[in-house]
C-alpha cells in the first residue's frame, strides 16, 4: 500500500479560481518580500557607508588632528534615506508588534477580520506620513536649504524619503490584499505556514 501524499498548499483539492488566486497572491508575497529586501539591504550598505565614514573622520581627527570635512553633512542627509529604506521590509514581512488575543477570544476568523483592518490602517498611516514628507520636502525646496559645509541640497534627500514612503504605501496595498485573501481562506503567509 502506497504511504498517503502530505496535503500540501499546492495539492489542495480546490476549485481552479481559487488555485489560480492562491498561486498569485503567494507571487505577489514572494515578489513582495525580494523586493523591500533589496530596499533593506541598499539603506544598511548607505548605513555601513556612513559608519565608516564616522570611523575615519574619528581616527583623522585623533591621529592627525584634522577632520574630515563634510562627515556631518553626508550624516544629515543619508539617515533618514538610509533608515526610511527598512520600513517597507518591516511591513512586508509583518513584523510589526501585533496582539493575538481577539483570535484567542473571538476565534480565529475574527482575529484574520482585525489583522486585515489593521493592514488597511497601516496604509493609511502610511500614505499620511509619505503626503507629510512631500509637505516637508517641498518647504526645504522653496527654502533652498543645504548641508553646511558641503551645500548639499537638502530637498532632494527629502523627495527620496517622500518616494520610499509610496513604496512602503504601495507595499503595504500588498499587505492589504493578502490579509484580504487570507480572511477569506485563499491564502495564508509564506512566513506563517513556514514554507
Amino acid at each position: 500500500m502506497n504511504d498517503p501524499q502530505p496535503l500540501t498548499q499546492a495539492s489542495r483539492s480546490a476549485p481552479e479560481p481559487a488555485q489560480a488566486a492562491l498561486t498569485g497572491l503567494s507571487r505577489l508575497e514572494r515578489f513582495g518580500l525580494m523586493a523591500t529586501r533589496a530596499l533593506s539591504a541598499l539603506g544598511l550598505a548607505g548605513l555601513m557607508f556612513l559608519a565608516l565614514m564616522t570611523l575615519f573622520d574619528g581616527l583623522a581627527r585623533w591621529l592627525l588632528n584634522q577632520p574630515i570635512e563634510g562627515v556631518r553633512d553626508l550624516a544629515a542627509v543619508t539617515v533618514a534615506l538610509a533608515v526610511t529604506c527598512c520600513l517597507p521590509v518591516g511591513l512586508m514581512e509583518r513584523s510589526n508588534i501585533s496582539i493575538r488575543l481577539a483570535s484567542h477570544v473571538f476565534g480565529a476568523r475574527a482575529g484574520r477580520l482585525l489583522d486585515a483592518m489593521a493592514a488597511l490602517i497601516t496604509a493609511v498611516v502610511m500614505a499620511a506620513f509619505g503626503w507629510q514628507f512631500l509637505v516637508f520636502a517641498g518647504k526645504i525646496a522653496r527654502a533652498g536649504e543645504t548641508t553646511w559645509i558641503l551645500k548639499i541640497p537638502t530637498a532632494p534627500f527629502w523627495y527620496g524619503v517622500c518616494a520610499i514612503f509610496a513604496m512602503a504605501f504601495a507595499v503595504q496595498v500588498i499587505v492589504v490584499v493578502l490579509e484580504a485573501g487570507r480572511l477569506f481562506g485563499r491564502f495564508e503567509h509564506a512566513m506563517r505556514t513556514g514554507e
